[in-house]
């Protein structure tokens, strides 16, 4: 700096001590204690006009010229000083250094374009503009920063001008100035930040109503909420945007605006900033996806935490990594909240909204709106990071028309996997087609002249391609509308911070469900597990906290089948009322510790549905009819299958903990399980490059999923060859109970 003085927004104030002089600066937003009498006597030469040499001079009989210069440096270094005296007010002046502008060339009136793209407003946002110093071309032909004042961020209007600049690189920012919300940018740089097209796409799936609302009224106008302008909030509108155009002309960009969009409440007189995020399929300014599918198992090493996760990085470190992910317009996750609190410190559960395919009908929009995923875990923040992955997963999971598919024939694929093979519906079944809920809907037999799209995914037992049903593997994929034949659901879907991480959690997820089936719906009775054989406090204080504070009883099975790895079920009932309202949690995992401690907390999430009472009766939490009927009528001594056996507990130690500590061993290890099973485990790779988790939809067919699909295979050949007792011969004497979530 040639000329260095002090910024008008802050104000320095020289105090003194038996030890030497000091400074206060305050400002509105940061407050410094510098202790260094250097700094404090250089304030009186810092004025703007005193050139650098010569303020270091007029110290230098006092102090070294190096001190000097080193006490300088520091101030510079804090942000405090800028170059050059101003003639501005001290009030403009504040405001312009604030924003790292010259206070006297932000001050002259400034060129700007401004183009209308269905604002309602635009006559009198240009007139506030004008008032406000600005020199305004109506049009994309002028100078100076460009401006769209938009209906609103999903205009049609808006995908041409977005054409435009994405092929002259030109900077725009686009303002809504009417609404109860303001809304001010993002500004869009060609090919550093997002892109509009990405706006449209993350703003559309946080607003479910009107999409679904205008898909329902092809050819009418959209639906547009956002109508409610007086003069005062256009004001609002322009004052900021005049506030924040010199920082664009300057710098041409703005750490306010650039890449992010402002959010200005004028009810509640709160303002926001959402960060945009580049969609890495955008049709405008994205890729595309690689298409053969191949997975690599990179060494991936994971601990088991004091939280009792198994996971490469804590669930602190992972939250903050990801919490910006959290946001009402722009987030993959656009709420995320406890759901009922016990404040006792054991049981955690939160969850968190989603962005799901477009809904067929009003019973679908209700069940999204309301649907959240699920977290769980034995601290608050774990409960958190695991909701926000379990989000993070199904939106990954979620089809956008942006991934690669074949449409053919079964026939015409080469190691296609059939819908019959991963489904495991018995004929009966494709037969009857018996109305059973939602989870356990039969669809239509997938005949050999049908053709329907194809996923590649990846076989990690053979080391070469699979191709899947897309409308198994992608929610909302069109061919389950056109052609009922198969569906998506998240068994043996994951997210982890590596890919290795989150297909051994696929994988596990897989054996959980399928060891349950194998339990389930032949009703058998398993062994016990002795809890405190663990020595795991959590798991004590559970144990002691379920029959003294909630009225129930709790204990596990042991459901491991033939693969070995550590399967367990949770069970509580409430033994305080006739109806026991009784609760179910899975977990599996090569750590028999981890795999119990999952099933118990899995039970602590289902806590919410039916923690609130009027009386004696249980007010709750689900709507779902299964889901009550289950709650409402199952009586553990009516259904003896879920208690234990009269076999000795099982304990901490007659699974041997196989994990290694890196994932991409594990998963070797498991696909080597499943080999000497004879089966597959094919992998999707459903990660999107925008986000910090990695996603895995793994698909083992022969495994079979905890809903109702009583085909031949594992359900009735594994129980049989592991010498369980009681199986059902047929599917009539099969348990008629079905899963219930």
């Amino acid at each position: 700096m040639r000329r260095p003085r002090v910024r008008a927004d802050y104000l320095p104030v020289r105090l003194s001590a038996p030890a030497g002089d000091y400074l206060v600066v305050v400002g509105e937003a940061r407050n410094l204690l510098v202790e260094d009498p250097i700094a404090a006597e250089l304030m009186d030469h810092l004025d703007g006009r005193t050139e650098t040499a010569a303020a270091v001079a007029a110290l230098a009989s006092r102090y070294p010229r190096r001190d000097v210069a080193t006490a300088l440096r520091r101030l510079i270094r804090l942000d405090l000083l800028v170059d050059g005296a101003t003639t501005a007010p001290d009030a403009a002046a504040a405001a312009w250094d604030a924003r790292g502008l010259d206070p006297d060339e932000a001050g002259r009136p400034l060129p700007m374009c401004l183009v209308d793209a269905g604002a309602p407003d635009i006559a009198a946002l240009e007139s506030q503009l004008l008032e406000l110093g600005m020199k305004v071309t109506a049009g994309e032909d002028g100078d100076g920063p460009l401006v769209v004042a938009a209906k609103s961020p999903t205009d049609p209007r808006l995908a041409a001008i977005n054409r435009a600049r994405l092929a002259d690189g030109r900077g725009w920012t686009m303002v809504r100035p009417h609404g109860t919300t303001l809304l001010l940018g993002p500004h869009f740089l060609p090919g550093e930040t997002a892109c509009w097209d990405c706006l449209r796409l993350r703003w559309t799936e946080n607003e479910p109503v009107l999409t679904f609302v205008d898909s329902r009224r092809p050819g009418a106008p959209p639906v547009d909420p956002a109508r409610a302008s007086i003069p005062a909030t256009v004001a609002v509108a322009a004052g900021l945007l005049a506030a924040e155009l010199p920082v664009l002309a300057v710098h041409g960009r703005s750490p306010r605006l650039t890449g992010r969009l402002v959010t200005f409440d004028t009810l509640t007189l709160t303002g926001e900033g959402h960060d945009l995020r580049r969609q890495p399929y955008c049709p405008s300014c994205g890729g595309r996806p690689e298409a053969d599918g191949r997975i690599e198992l990179v060494p991936s090493p994971v601990a088991v935490s004091a939280d009792g996760g198994s996971r490469s990085a804590s669930a602190e470190e992972t939250y903050r990594r990801l919490n910006h992910h959290v946001d009402r317009y722009l987030g993959v996750v656009n709420k995320l909240q406890p759901m009922v609190d016990y404040h006792n410190g054991l049981t955690y559960s939160f969850g968190a909204g989603h962005n799901f395919a477009l809904p067929k009908g009003p019973a679908m929009l209700r069940t999204n709106l309301r649907g959240l995923s699920g977290g769980k875990g034995r601290t608050e923040v774990q409960a958190k990071v695991s909701a926000i992955g379990e989000a993070i997963e199904r939106y990954c999971g979620v089809w956008r028309g942006d991934r690669p598919t074949i449409r053919a024939t079964w026939p015409q694929v080469a190691h296609a996997v059939l819908p019959k093979d991963l489904l495991l519906f018995s004929e009966a079944q494709y037969d009857k087609r018996e109305p059973r809920g939602h989870f356990h809907r039969v669809p239509s037999r997938l005949a050999e002249h049908h053709a329907i799209a194809w996923t590649r995914a990846w076989s990690l037992t053979f080391d070469e391609p699979r191709e899947l049903p897309a409308a198994y593997c992608w929610y909302g994929h069109p061919d389950l509308a056109d052609m009922d034949v198969c569906g998506a659901d998240s068994n043996g879907c994951a997210a982890g911070a590596t890919l290795p991480e989150a297909i051994l959690q696929g994988f596990c997820e897989l054996v959980e469900r399928d060891s349950v089936a194998l339990w389930w719906y032949h009703r058998t009775r398993m062994p016990g597990v002795d809890l405190a054989s663990f020595n795991d406090p959590w798991i004590d204080a559970l144990c002691d906290f379920y029959p003294r504070n909630l009225g129930r009883r709790l204990w596990a099975l042991d459901l491991t089948a033939d693969l070995g790895i550590p399967t367990f079920a949770a069970i509580s009932p409430r033994v305080d009322r006739p109806v026991e309202d009784v609760l179910v949690g899975f977990g599996a995992h090569p750590d028999p510790a981890v795999a119990v401690g999952r099933a118990l907390a899995e039970v602590n999430q289902f806590l919410p549905m039916v923690a609130r009472s009027v009386g004696e009766r249980t007010r709750y939490a689900v709507q779902d009819a299964e889901t009550l009927a289950w709650f409402t009528s199952v009586r553990v001594a009516e259904q003896p299958w879920l208690s234990p056996s009269d076999a000795p507990r099982t304990t901490a130690a007659t699974h041997p903990n196989t994990a290694t500590g890196d994932a991409a061993e594990d998963v070797r290890r498991c696909v080597e399980l499943a080999r000497d099973a004879g089966l597959d485990v094919i992998v999707l790779d459903q990660s999107r490059a925008d986000l910090e988790l990695r996603v895995a939809r793994v698909v083992v067919p022969g495994m079979r999923h905890f809903w109702r699909r009583l085909g031949p295979g594992r359900l009735w050949d594994v129980p049989a060859r592991l010498g369980r007792a009681g199986l059902a011969a047929d599917e009539a004497a099969m348990n008629p109970l079905s899963v219930f979530f």
